[in-house]
């Protein structure tokens, strides 16, 4: 609980500093962003469960794969392994009579037996704020959320900046902030 209420003030600070200015009241904002790193598979040792990868700059390194990790007998040297990163932060005006609270979300998943092994966990965190003054010579905004603590931001892009132009003392925001990490192997292409 006390975990909750430290993270979740923190995550809608990030929110609002990243993508409040990206959207015009009441239209809710979305910013997405992807990140993927690949890695060949150069060694595998089944009995061991020891994978040796290399990445696109040559660089290699060698690791005992988790007993977790189902189907591995369906890797071959030469697949790639892919790691994504997916992060969306997203902020609108809470409308009348909407009970939004606080809250987190967990998910996680693996591949089934006999798929090609693949793994994904994820979180999606939501807050309530409330605007108390923005300042937009400095570009500052405070706001409070469910534990009633003011906090301070300064809106570093232009986009935040606009859309703070926009919020007055008393508006309610929520604030959405997800983030999911995949694993997959693929076959060589």
């Amino acid at each position: 609980m006390s975990c909750r209420r430290t993270l979740l003030p923190l995550i809608a600070a990030s929110a609002l500093a990243a993508f409040a200015g990206c959207a015009t009241a009441p239209k809710p904002f979305e910013l997405k962003n992807t990140l993927e790193a690949r890695a060949s598979v150069t060694q595998l040792d089944l009995a061991t469960r020891v994978m040796t990868l290399r990445g696109p700059a040559g660089n290699e390194f060698t690791f005992e794969v988790d007993p977790a990790v189902r189907n591995l007998p369906q890797v071959k040297v030469g697949d790639e392994v892919v790691v994504r990163y997916y992060e969306t932060i997203g902020a609108a005006m809470r409308k009348p009579g909407d009970s939004t609270e606080a809250s987190v979300a967990l998910a996680d998943g693996i591949a089934d037996p006999g798929d090609r092994p693949a793994a994904g966990i994820g979180h999606r965190s939501t807050l309530p704020v409330t605007i108390v003054a923005v300042d937009s010579q400095t570009n500052e905004v405070r706001f409070w959320g469910p534990d009633k603590n003011v906090r301070s931001i300064e809106l570093e892009t232009p986009e935040a900046q606009a859309f703070a132009k926009k919020l007055k003392a008393g508006d309610e925001v929520v604030v959405t902030y997800t983030e999911a990490l995949a694993v997959s192997v693929e076959p060589v292409r």
